[in-house]
């Protein structure tokens, strides 16, 4: 009987050697790699950029975004400045009447005359820092709209039909309607027509525009006003 020799070195086993994990050196396919890309960049904090000084805030409207108007609007600025001005003669009644009085009957050029001129210029500076003060008022709030357009159903918006800015309204009824009324033959005014936004200059100033309110979008009543 002859004794089994034995073996030294590497064991052979029947079992075939496990073969290395496949792919685990083969390069990323290119679907992969884009996922890994969108993890790194999806981890990474968003950089914070600052606003532009008058741009929209996407603050949502109040209300519907209806067609833009120009016939509305007019008959709204006519009914503010009536309201404005109704507003001083109740306060200034004696003054003005004094005022306008003499600017008529005394003699052109005379010391009275000019001095009733200078008066009613002040009157007129008057009028025109209280209807500023007015519609950036009523067209920033939450209403969006001075009482004339309210009664027209017209409301100011941002160009994409969101709630307009502090500093649209501001820019709109400081700077943009100081250029819109130099421009001669209300030519500012005018151009509106002729435009599918119905936009004038001082809306293209300021980034806003007037829309026609939308039945059922949380119009307000003239009441809400006082409450």
């Amino acid at each position: 009987m002859t004794a089994q020799r034995p073996t030294f070195g590497k064991k052979v086993s029947g079992t075939p050697p496990r073969r290395a994990l496949a792919g685990a050196q083969a390069p990323l396919s290119p679907a992969a790699q884009a996922f890994l890309a969108r993890e790194i960049q999806g981890s990474k904090p968003p950089a914070a950029t600052a606003p532009l000084p008058w741009a929209s805030q996407e603050t949502p409207s109040s209300f519907g975004s209806g067609k833009p108007v120009w016939g509305r609007r007019v008959i709204a600025r006519l009914a503010d400045e009536l309201l404005v001005w109704l507003l001083l003669y109740l306060v200034f009644n004696a003054q003005l009447s004094a005022a306008v009085s003499t600017y008529i009957v005394e003699p052109e050029g005379s010391p009275a005359e000019s001095m009733a001129a200078v008066t009613l210029f002040g009157y007129g500076l008057l009028f025109a820092f209280i209807q500023c003060v007015y519609n950036i008022a009523m067209e920033a709030s939450s209403l969006q709209a001075t009482l004339g357009k309210m009664m027209v159903g017209a409301v100011v918006t941002a160009k994409d039909g969101t709630k307009p800015s502090l500093g649209g309204v501001i820019m709109r009824n400081t700077l943009g309607r100081f250029v819109v009324n130099i421009i001669p033959f209300y030519i500012g005014y005018f151009i509106g027509l002729f435009k599918a936004d119905r936009r004038c200059v001082h809306d293209m100033m300021s980034g806003t525009m007037v829309r026609q309110r939308l039945p059922g979008g949380g119009a307000a009543q003239l009441g809400e006003v006082f409450a």
